[in-house]
């Protein structure tokens, strides 16, 4: 080989990025958010003229984010138990909220909290043939776990709440209650079926409080110790710190991200409507999974009103000229600015190990858009195995079929 082909060939080896190589294959993208919660306000905003409702336009400011992932997670705390919709205390949302997470990017839904079973086994049953009607994966009640290979990585999703807030008897409609024998018989289960990496999704703390509790602290350091690679946590309805624990070798071996807080929701305090989206990559090496391209952003939930009618959005807001064209009120401007400014102090000395997101697109040169650099500058109780339904899962109207074979958990390949 000549000295021109050598030159060339370390000029685009410095030219191209990482991920651009074909060992970067073997690696799979999350994406998770928060509480996606539907109050009777919102339910409301989403009822169009004609009777229908639509809400494509909740997401449309996030929707990029979301596709860029190969798996997304968002924690549904709504059920799907058909009309009359209700929201608060008693949550049951329309059909086509479904529909709309789906189109927006999000392919994995967690159905383990306390608003599972709002109405009854019946609406739960409903909520799950629904999703199993419309292809969605999802975990947290039956199934318990699913497997999902991607890349040709298998991944193993697990769901479980510290409770609900109605009392159904398991053999009528199970729920992962936060059982340390459970959890660790379902771990069992993942890696009998070749599981790379297992990521636990907590229902569990305190709502409005930024601090994590004991018990959830204890809970992770537990699931840490089984080999859980991450642990992605939701209820507070506020957002909490972000911890990484590293190997010897510098990789970060296992993350927690305590609360997301809200995605969307009608709480009004300032820090319930701030929430967090997070994303890492998950890479396998024969020295086992780790994490790696950890990043969080602020997302805010923007109401305008819009010919007396108030609209709900997902609104990035990290940096400010992600939303100064498009927030035009300056007491709404204001307020974003000061709860993102109080809660990034407070991430900056809780959570120093991961970086915060902040993006302005236009200037992000595409190559660079994922990687451990940010786009401007770094700121840094027992609970025995479920029996057998004593029920089938009934199909949802106007649904296609769902699954009718319902194991301890569900394997999918995409």
């Amino acid at each position: 080989m000549n000295i021109r082909c050598r030159i060339l060939l370390l000029c685009l080896g410095a030219l191209f990025p990482q991920w651009l190589y074909p060992g970067e294959e073997n690696r799979v993208r999350f994406f998770f958010a928060g509480d996606l919660m539907q109050h009777g306000a919102q339910i409301r905003s989403a009822r169009q003229a004609d009777g229908h409702y639509d809400y494509d336009t909740c997401f449309s400011f996030i929707r990029e984010r979301v596709r860029d992932s190969d798996l997304a997670v968002v924690n549904m705390e709504t059920s799907f138990s058909g009309p009359p919709y209700t929201g608060y205390p008693s949550f049951s949302s329309p059909d086509v909220l479904v529909s709309a997470v789906l189109r927006n990017g999000f392919n994995v839904f967690l159905t383990a909290n306390n608003h599972i079973l709002d109405k009854g086994s019946a609406g739960a049953l409903r909520t799950i043939a629904l999703y199993d009607s419309m292809g969605v994966s999802h975990c947290g009640t039956t199934p318990p776990w699913i497997m999902l290979e991607k890349n040709g990585i298998k991944v193993a999703i697990l769901n479980y709440t510290y409770a609900s807030n109605r009392h159904v008897p398991a053999n009528i409609f199970p729920v992962n209650r936060m059982d340390t024998l459970l959890i660790e018989k379902h771990i069992r289960e993942v890696r009998e079926k070749n599981a790379a990496c297992i990521i636990c999704c907590m229902h569990w703390g305190t709502e409005y409080q930024l601090h994590p509790s004991g018990q959830q602290r204890l809970l992770a350091d537990w699931l840490c110790s089984k080999g859980v690679t991450a642990v992605i946590g939701s209820h507070p309805h506020v957002p909490q710190p972000i911890e990484i624990r590293k190997r010897s070798d510098g990789k970060t071996a296992f993350l927690v991200a305590y609360s997301l807080g809200n995605f969307i929701s009608n709480q009004p305090e300032p820090f319930s409507r701030m929430g967090l989206i997070l994303s890492f990559d998950v890479e396998v090496t024969q020295e086992g999974p780790h994490i790696a391209s950890a990043w969080y952003e602020w997302i805010w939930t923007w109401r305008p009103s819009e010919d007396g009618k108030t609209i709900y959005h997902v609104l990035p807001v990290s940096d400010p000229r992600l939303y100064r064209n498009v927030v035009k009120k300056p007491d709404d401007t204001l307020i974003i600015c000061k709860t993102v400014k109080t809660l990034r102090n407070f991430m900056r000395e809780t959570s120093p190990d991961i970086n915060e997101r902040r993006r302005y697109p236009p200037y992000e040169r595409e190559n660079l858009y994922f990687g451990n650099h940010p786009a401007f500058r770094p700121l840094w109780a027992r609970q025995s195995v479920s029996p057998p339904l004593k029920e089938g899962i009934p199909t949802a109207q106007n649904c296609c079929p769902g699954r009718t074979n319902q194991s301890a958990g569900a394997t999918r390949s995409d």
